[in-house]
């Protein structure tokens, strides 16, 4: 399907002519806790789509070229931070620099607070395939090429996506492409489920995929009144994400070249880029509609009570088993993906298949992306240790933990919340019920999953000792790190 294609559907229509009509006037009631993205927090009042951009916070830090470190917060320093982010990635893939490309791309991770693309990128550098890699994803994804077709975007030429793949190919566009993150994907969801509701659409025909939360906000819009049921990006394939990100450009695109909305922003691209970051500030919590309350968007609002976001309840699995088995699979397998490896746990492990796809949690991107390392970097992992953490990681020297807006990194977190349970909690009741109570999990068996996975992992890595005590390197690794922030 190409843009004229897409522009062309009926729903597509309405909705695009849905959103010109209703978010002059939208009315929103913006409710930010106090974090390290969010100084301070954010509390007011919207009037009206374009007020948002006012409103804009993202509190983050990347180092330049030069050493300096260069900071952000509101939209006007956030704006100049991406402008110079993405003339470095540019620059740096115009000169067919692998290293530029590569350290440029980091910082753009750094700048989102996101790191699972890491071992990717990685990966593409030490192949000297990157520039190349990204390069061609860029041409795939023009939003004013009439010849970009989202069938194009297949497992093939899309190799990896994730939400900070979609900063990175975001800021190499030119043409408006915008990030597709958890927030973003949340807010157009939310929006389209309200443009269905008021003309009686009952299921969603445009899907737009949400990500999970971190902390207690919803970002699901089925969890709000007259919400819909939309996918979970994390769970689309990599192609999949790609193309929702086309298609929504695509869209914005076309409101903005039939409205005079964000001018002072600029040429189309730029304006593009100002529609993407008020629906990034939306999307941080879908209860700043006040849905069950008088709002211009329905006349009809039906109440219910929205449930809580999410939790840190993995799927239950034996790290240390499961990536030596990895090990094993690698050394005597020539085929290395998903497919492969379950099937070879069935075969070889007698493995039942439902059981080997929960094995499997540690494995894709939003956790370590283990599927076509190295294998120089799976035998590391699996001798564990400070070493094997790094190599998990993709880093040479250890950096602090962090975590971004996103729910991820689900095995890390869970060895954080053991370890501090075991540190702050002398019996395994009292620690079930400290996580219960912080909302990490809703009942004792999600509880004690939780703890398993956080056991297994921390003692694997070295971060919790046999007796699942935080190490040294515990607390080297979480010294800045707090769920809170």
């Amino acid at each position: 399907m190409n843009r004229k294609e897409f522009l062309e559907n009926p729903d597509v229509i309405n909705f695009i002519s849905w959103l010109k009509t209703k978010l002059p006037s939208l009315k929103l009631k913006l409710n930010f806790k106090a974090s390290r993205f969010v100084p301070g927090g954010l509390t007011t009042d919207i009037n009206g789509f374009e007020e948002i951009l006012a409103q804009y916070k993202w509190s983050s830090s990347w180092t330049h070229p030069d050493g300096a470190t260069m900071k952000s917060t509101n939209w006007l320093e956030t704006k100049e931070s991406l402008a110079q982010l993405s003339e470095w990635l540019t620059t740096a893939i115009n000169n067919n620099d692998e290293t530029q490309t590569l350290e440029a791309c980091l910082q753009i991770l750094k700048w989102g607070g996101v790191r699972g693309a890491i071992p990717f990128l990685s990966r593409k550098y030490d192949e000297k395939e990157l520039v190349t890699y990204l390069r061609s994803v860029e041409q795939l994804m023009l939003l004013d090429n009439d010849e970009t077709d989202l069938n194009q975007l297949n497992e093939i030429s899309i190799q990896s996506f994730d939400a900070g793949l979609t900063k990175i190919h975001a800021l190499l566009d030119k043409t408006g492409s915008p990030i597709y993150d958890s927030r973003v994907g949340a807010a157009i969801g939310m929006l389209y489920s309200l443009y269905c509701h008021q003309n009686n659409q009952a299921k969603a025909t445009l899907q737009f995929p949400y990500g999970k939360a971190r902390g207690d906000q919803i970002r699901n819009p089925k969890n709000m009144p007259n919400g819909l049921a939309m996918n979970v990006c994390s769970d689309l394939s990599y192609a999949e994400w790609a193309q929702w990100q086309v298609r929504l450009g695509w869209i914005i695109r076309d409101i903005l070249e039939s409205t005079d909305w964000f001018t002072d922003e600029g040429e189309i691209a730029a304006r593009c880029r100002a529609f993407e970051a008020c629906l990034f500030v939306i999307g941080y919590d879908l209860r700043c509609f006040e849905l069950g309350k008088t709002n211009n968007l329905s006349e009809e609002i039906e109440h219910t009570t929205p449930s809580r976001g999410t939790t840190w309840v993995p799927t239950s699995h034996s790290f240390s088993k499961i990536i030596n088995d990895y090990l094993e699979f690698r050394q005597m397998s020539s085929s290395d993906n998903k497919a492969a490896f379950t099937t070879w746990l069935v075969d070889k492990k007698n493995v039942k298949p439902t059981t080997a796809v929960s094995y499997l949690f540690p494995f894709p991107i939003q956790e370590f992306d283990l599927f076509e390392r190295p294998l120089k970097d799976i035998e590391r992992i699996a001798a564990g240790g400070e070493d094997g953490l790094l190599a998990a990681l993709s880093i040479d020297k250890l950096e602090p933990f962090t975590l971004g807006d996103e729910r991820e990194k689900v095995c890390l977190v869970d060895v954080f919340i053991t370890g501090e349970g075991y540190k702050n909690y002398a019996t395994g009741s009292d620690r079930v019920n400290s996580i219960m109570q912080a909302g990490y999990a809703g009942t004792n068996s999600s509880a004690n999953t939780l703890m398993t996975v956080g056991r297994n992992v921390g003692r694997h890595f070295g971060l919790l000792d046999a007796n699942s005590n935080t190490t040294e390197l515990f607390e080297r690794f979480f010294e800045e790190f707090s769920l809170e922030d």
